[in-house]
């Protein structure tokens, strides 16, 4: 039984990660990009215990025999397979083999466990193996963070991690292998709780890894904590569930406004799901839940209920998930229609009811989805991230690391992108290639295709693909072809 999991690439004293290949289940640390192979999973097996189990992306255990030699092959974990997870106060981390007592350690292709002592190589920084756009739960208080605008501040007093300002895009600097956490402004935390545009040693932190979770450590051994008002570090010798953090997916959150009235889908505890809000509260946010396999969706409102087909085909609050909530989303253009598996679509009354129909000629039964909790928006594929190639102003789709694009909307459904590092749009040339080079922006149209997976279509009509060589451009005729970002 594991209690917790953690994804993450080891990177050794090489700058190299550590690998898991297919051919033989051969290890090796040759890589300087994290992708599926250099991912490997935490298993820790109990609560507040360092034993954990080390699993690649193809689902076998690392293992250290009495010879020091490295295996990766075993489905099944047995003895061999258990180490003991080690802390540096750098954050690093060392893996000694429970049964031989040996660490874990070595380059390129000699990757041992056959060292009696630790030295610089069996030391491993721990690159955390998710989306940068997260939500961060604290475990004293049991609540998220939030970026307070009134404030400008971040506060840990949200219930559940609701809107815009509840995400977060954990970010690591390789140089340092710190982390800093930039808000939903674009700023980031600092050790004394301000906000800073800029990164820097006020910003940046060394993560501990604590039971599967991490407490964050400043450059004079501070922890941030979620213990007052406002996020900030504290001096400690022992952290306590206050300075420890879980990073969570984010799942993707959307409004859906009627094209027939303009106004919004609410649901609020103990009311009648209606289409009366002009303006956006939480009640009007939804958790978009994607089935991956018959690709239906659902959605879940603050109130934990659930948009279902009640009796008489009207649309109410499910506490619970049924098959009466789950709904196929078709996209035309930045617009969507609504519909059950026996083809009825979700179709606003005038007097703002939200029931089912059959097709009519009006757009009753139009609605525009609009992601909001994508301020920042990252898009990561199976090839890396979108991001400036090498010394262009080109955006490629197979970078180590990231760029960020602040990502705004317009009343008609349309998305446009303004990159933060150049302050310039997204602009498309006419082969489909995009540069950020653009003076005005231009409209795209997203299409949400799992919880927190979409793809683009560009102004050309046609879908974003990404290739190995990192060509990122809107060539791809139909969402078949185009590819799928995690955001």
């Amino acid at each position: 039984m594991v209690y917790r999991v953690l994804p993450v690439g080891l990177i050794n004293s090489a700058q190299k990660y550590l690998t898991a290949e297919n051919f033989n289940f051969r290890v090796n640390a040759t890589s300087t990009i994290l992708k599926i192979k250099q991912i490997w999973t935490i298993e820790v097996l109990k609560e507040n215990s360092p034993m954990v189990h080390i699993r690649s992306s193809l689902r076998r255990y690392l293992a250290g025999d009495n010879n020091g030699k490295i295996t990766c092959d075993r489905e099944i974990p047995n003895p061999y397979n258990k180490f003991v997870m080690i802390m540096h106060p750098d954050g690093k981390v060392s893996f000694q083999s429970e049964e031989t007592k040996r660490y874990l350690g070595g380059a390129e292709d000699n990757i041992t466990c056959f060292a009696q002592a630790i030295s610089e190589s069996e030391k491993w920084v721990l690159h955390l193996a998710i989306h940068p756009n997260i939500s961060m739960f604290n475990q004293g208080k049991k609540k998220y963070l939030r970026y307070d605008a009134n404030e400008n501040a971040v506060q840990c007093d949200s219930e559940l991690p609701w809107g815009r300002d509840c995400v977060v895009t954990l970010m690591f600097n390789f140089k340092e292998k710190k982390y800093s956490i930039r808000t939903s402004s674009g700023d980031l935390i600092a050790w004394n709780g301000k906000l800073e545009p800029c990164q820097s040693s006020k910003t940046l932190y060394i993560p501990e890894i604590r039971c599967g979770m991490i407490c964050l450590k400043d450059s004079e051994g501070r922890f941030l904590t979620g213990r007052d008002n406002y996020i900030r570090t504290i001096k400690t010798d022992s952290p306590s569930l206050d300075e420890l953090f879980s990073p969570e997916p984010s799942p993707g959150q959307v409004t859906i406004r009627s094209t027939l009235n303009g106004k919004y889908v609410s649901l609020k505890s103990g009311a009648d799901v209606s289409v009366h809000q002009s303006q956006v509260t939480d009640s009007e946010i939804f958790q978009i839940i994607i089935n991956n396999t018959t690709r239906k969706a659902c959605f879940r409102a603050i109130s934990k209920d659930y948009l279902a087909v009640g009796p008489q085909n009207i649309i109410v609050a499910s506490p619970i998930l049924t098959d009466d909530c789950w709904f196929n989303i078709v996209y035309n253009g930045p617009k969507v229609v609504i519909k059950t598996g026996d083809g009825k679509l979700l179709t606003t009354k005038s007097n703002g009811q939200l029931v089912l129909g059959y097709y009519t000629a009006d757009n009753s039964q139009e609605f525009i989805l609009k992601l909001i909790n994508r301020p920042l928006l990252i898009l990561q594929s199976d090839y890396g991230f979108v991001a400036f190639g090498s010394g262009t102003q080109r955006l490629d789709g197979n970078r180590p690391m990231y760029e960020v694009s602040r990502m705004t909307s317009d009343e008609e459904g349309y998305y446009q992108f303004k990159l933060g590092k150049t302050k310039k749009y997204w602009e498309m040339d006419k082969d489909g290639f995009i540069s950020g080079t653009g003076e005005q922006p231009i409209n795209f149209i997203i299409q949400l295709v799992g919880s927190n997976v979409l793809i683009l279509k560009a102004p050309n009509g046609k879908y974003m693909i990404t290739q190995q060589s990192g060509d990122f451009k809107a060539t791809g005729e139909d969402v078949k072809t185009a590819t799928m970002f995690l955001y």
